[in-house]
């Protein structure tokens, strides 16, 4: 089937554009230079409250070494006073090497570290991949001065389940505390037979060249695709889905006014959980949105989720770590807490959640299960203004060059 496209819709691309750096304005990730950066952490933040919580979430003793151009390297230590910073890097267990502006753009949030492993902008000179992500959130601490999610920081138990139609200032209050809420009952049942048949249409035309699908392989080398970006691109339903009325009233629950962005990021996209699924990035991990980076700009977002089929353990629903959307880090918390709340959801029933909210799509439990849900985004008017049309964040995860997608350790493992 050929993609009509009209006046205010993307273009299809090919041919690996998406791979391409994506260019973007330097005005909204203001950046400070190293000298700046380091002289902040020896003079304050570096042996302050952020400083020791940094160094107990990355844990005591751990150390991080980067070698910038010109041959300046330093090293960051982990010490029962903080983070200590020094020049022996020989004497680090974990060391990167990059360059100034890369570095840079890291303390700026513009590109995250994963981000920046991706574009092979920062290579993992020892180390392993598990010890290089858990430096993450102590940097955010150090650079931006976010603290660092704790156990404590979980809000007591607080309804998070309501009817459309319910008392809004409720909802707002809920998705404030928690970072996330599930509202039943928004589509009916023709919409969401109308909203399946143009999902299975896409599809079934869809292919793992094509730079708007995702693909995964299951444990028989069968391939599958779990997930189609820019549903919109041809598509008169999905081009108007972002402004319903319902949805709208939605996004206004937060405390910033956002956007739609249909033609930005994923643009209207669809996840399909796929069971027993080995490689590629069907089965999410613990995560943020920003994950690639970008946080001054994503974060705070909305991401509507129109369920199309039944979520429960079986199909792989979501789970969302409660009032993590308001610090860095929390994955060491998310992987061994019973707080984390599964989300049991039926066709029609729409998820609402800021994309800093941690949250995980663990993988059907029962063969022949599958979930699928439909993405609405909704953003900062800067958002718009800072990304090109039609390119996101997540089109770095396209960069190994053969069009599929990849987990995170399968990516770094290649390279």
């Amino acid at each position: 089937m050929a993609v009509n496209v009209g006046k205010g819709r993307i273009p299809s691309t090919r041919g690996g554009e998406y791979t391409k750096e994506m260019e973007l304005d330097s005005s909204f990730f203001p950046q400070r230079g190293i000298a700046e950066l380091h002289k902040e952490i020896l003079n304050d933040t570096g042996g302050g409250a952020l400083g020791k919580q940094a160094a107990h979430a990355v844990g005591l003793g751990r150390s991080l070494g980067v070698k910038l151009d010109n041959d300046f390297e330093f090293r960051l230590l982990s010490t029962e006073e903080g983070i200590l910073l020094d020049g022996l890097i020989n004497e680090a267990k974990v060391v990167l090497k990059t360059d100034r502006k890369s570095w840079e753009n890291l303390a700026s949030e513009s590109w995250s570290m994963m981000g920046l492993i991706l574009q092979n902008k920062i290579a993992v000179i020892s180390g392993q991949f598990n010890h290089v992500a858990a430096w993450e959130a102590p940097l955010q601490a150090l650079y931006n001065k976010r603290p660092i999610f704790s156990p404590e920081d979980i809000p007591d138990e607080s309804r998070y389940i309501f009817q459309y139609g319910s008392d809004e200032e409720k909802m707002t209050k809920s998705l404030r505390k928690l970072g996330f809420i599930l509202v039943q009952n928004v589509f009916d049942s023709e919409e969401i037979e109308l909203m399946s048949s143009e999902v299975e249409e896409r599809k079934s035309i869809a292919s793992t060249h094509d730079k708007r699908s995702w693909w995964a392989t299951d444990r028989n080398g069968n391939e599958h695709c779990c997930r189609v970006t820019y549903l919109n691109e041809g598509s008169d339903y999905f081009t108007r889905l972002p402004n319903d009325k319902r949805l709208s009233v939605l996004a206004n629950l937060a405390d910033e006014n956002l956007l739609p962005t249909p033609d930005h990021g994923d643009g209207i996209s669809v996840v399909m959980k796929v069971p027993e699924i080995e490689y590629g990035l069907s089965d999410l991990p613990w995560h943020r949105d920003c994950g690639m980076g970008g946080h001054p700009l994503i974060c705070p977002g909305l991401n509507i989720g129109i369920q199309l089929d039944e979520a429960n353990d079986e199909t792989g629903q979501l789970m969302f770590l409660p009032g993590s959307h308001q610090f860095s880090g929390g994955l060491d918390i998310a992987h061994v807490t019973d707080s984390a709340i599964p989300v049991s959801a039926s066709p029609g029933d729409v998820t609402v959640h800021y994309g800093h909210t941690l949250h995980v799509a663990p993988a059907p439990t029962k063969s022949g299960k599958c979930r699928r849900t439909v993405y609405v985004s909704f953003h900062k008017d800067d958002y718009i203004k800072a990304l090109p049309e039609g390119k996101g964040y997540n089109d770095v995860l396209f960069s190994h060059g053969d069009g599929r997608v990849r987990a995170p350790q399968e990516r770094v493992s290649a390279t």
